[in-house]
């Protein structure tokens, strides 16, 4: 009897205890989906800060959905007056006053993480995922969601995410060492009802243009993972797109992913003297470059720069065809 009774209070005891890291993947990638769907299809207005470095900008930001088409405006209230105005897959961009201001990651929107869900289990082995407790952000209740990665080939994130809609409401990216390298986060928030769509009029004089086309989607390749036997390729990167440019024979672009973090390799043969030898930093996205006398390897991607000079030196030392 008192043997069953110790059985019993220890398991008790394993139930009270909180879940592992590892054991809310699940409810993590739940969270992320939502967020995804979210921040596609819902209407939302509000004001962010985007901090990089010693960069800090506003924004004022609105989207929503119009008769089915999504319709985006993007207002910048610190720095020059500029704006971007996106409906479906047309884009225009304005600066209002002399010279022509580049637009900023902040203000084109690209600094919102994009995950794929249907990716994710790739990633489970390089991170550690956890829900982390909440807070209270631009009049919202949020969920914390820590990502933090097992070593130093990724990046790691902190979101924090609307409880009821799963809008994000702030998001950090940071360093092996913990250090942050970008910060976005929103001041206010309106959602639904309450969006006011009078104010996604605004550079109605400038012409719209087709968004750029989109690299390589991430989608399952057949055969071309062949090719990599042997390289000396980063840990938990697998091939996730792969196309040759019809127009330049030997050109050929590869997507790598780790179920989170991707970066693109470029082998250049007809461009060799465009890009410089090198690192390059492009906000929180880094390039690395280098050609040897038959083509050049230029590898882009949001990871840390030992990551892109392993895969660039790898297809350096031994190109595919």
């Amino acid at each position: 009897m008192m043997g069953s009774r110790l059985l019993l209070a220890g398991a008790l005891c394993l139930a009270a205890l909180p879940a592992t890291a590892q054991d809310q993947f699940e409810e993590v990638r739940d969270w992320l989906g939502r967020m995804a769907e979210s921040m596609r299809e819902q209407d939302y207005q509000g004001t962010f800060i985007y901090v990089r470095g010693d960069d800090v900008e506003t924004i004022q930001m609105t989207h929503a959905l119009v008769d089915g088409v999504l319709q985006e405006r993007l207002v910048a209230v610190s720095g020059p007056p500029r704006e971007i105005v996106r409906s479906g897959d047309r884009v225009s961009r304005s600066v209002h006053g002399p010279g022509e201001a580049e637009a900023s990651p902040a203000l084109t929107g690209t600094v919102f993480p994009e995950f794929s869900v249907e990716m994710l289990d790739r990633a489970r082995d390089r991170y550690v995922f956890e829900l982390a407790g909440g807070g209270r952000i631009a009049g919202h209740e949020g969920q914390k969601i820590t990502i933090t990665p097992r070593d130093g080939y990724r990046y790691g994130y902190e979101l924090w995410l609307e409880r009821q809609s799963a809008l994000l409401l702030r998001w950090v990216l940071y360093d092996a060492n913990r250090r942050a390298l970008a910060k976005l986060m929103f001041t206010d928030l309106a959602t639904g009802d309450a969006v006011d769509k009078s104010r996604l009029d605004g550079a109605r004089d400038t012409p719209l243009v087709p968004v750029a086309a989109p690299a390589p989607s991430l989608a399952a390749t057949s055969g071309a993972g062949e090719l990599l036997t042997g390289m000396d390729l980063p840990p938990g990167f697998e091939l996730a797109a792969h196309s040759r440019d019809p127009g330049a024979a030997g050109d050929q672009h590869l997507v790598f992913s780790d179920g989170l973090a991707s970066v693109s390799i470029y082998i250049d043969q007809s461009r060799l003297d465009d890009v410089p030898d090198g690192l390059v930093r492009m906000g929180t996205t880094n390039a690395w470059s280098r050609r040897s006398d038959r083509h050049r390897v230029t590898a882009v991607g949001e990871v840390p720069p030992v990551t892109l000079k392993r895969f660039g030196m790898a297809f350096l030392k031994s190109p595919i065809d």
